[in-house]
């Protein structure tokens, strides 16, 4: 029997960390499912989901715990609840403002929508004046939404906001 948990984990963006976190997983007959990894200003932040033989688990777990260096957490693994709904996938650009994403993010969720993905930057562009602020979102819209009607309110959030929908 196997176990199953994610494991966030950010530190110093340093060569070998990953591999570190890796090795210490293969030590124990775990592997990576699936995992995703971002870097940002000398930092990392990783997530990744762990299946390990059940007998394996805890040693694993507290090996991971003890890597120097990082800030860990492990969260076991719930079923994932499955509902009708369909992929989206949303481009947004617009002059950058604070609290964009919290008013997107609002939105979102008065409509139901899971966001899988949410990758976003900020550029200044002195020809405009300030700051353009880019998006780009992975969602899961209940069946039951309009997504034409949500992609409209997102637009609808200030001037000269521009939303694509990416196929």
């Amino acid at each position: 029997m196997s176990a199953l948990f994610l494991v966030t984990a950010v530190g110093e963006d340093k060569p070998g960390t990953l591999n570190r976190l890796a090795d210490i997983t293969h030590s124990q007959q775990g592997k990576w499912l699936s995992s995703r990894v971002v870097n940002l200003d000398g930092q990392f932040a990783c997530i990744f989901k762990v299946q390990v033989p059940q007998k394996n688990s805890q040693t694993l777990q507290d090996a991971l715990l003890n890597v120097d260096g990082v800030q860990l957490d492990i969260h076991d693994c719930k079923p994932a609840h499955l509902s009708q709904s369909e992929s989206l996938h949303l481009v947004i650009d617009a002059e950058d403002r604070p609290g964009l994403i919290n008013d997107i993010t609002r939105l979102l969720v008065g409509h139901g929508v899971n966001v899988n993905k949410l990758e976003c930057h900020r550029v200044s562009v002195p020809e405009a004046g300030g700051n353009v602020f880019t998006a780009e979102l992975d969602l899961m819209v209940p069946d039951s939404e309009n997504t034409a009607s949500i992609i409209a309110e997102i637009e609808s959030l200030q001037a000269q906001m521009v939303v694509n929908q990416a196929h």
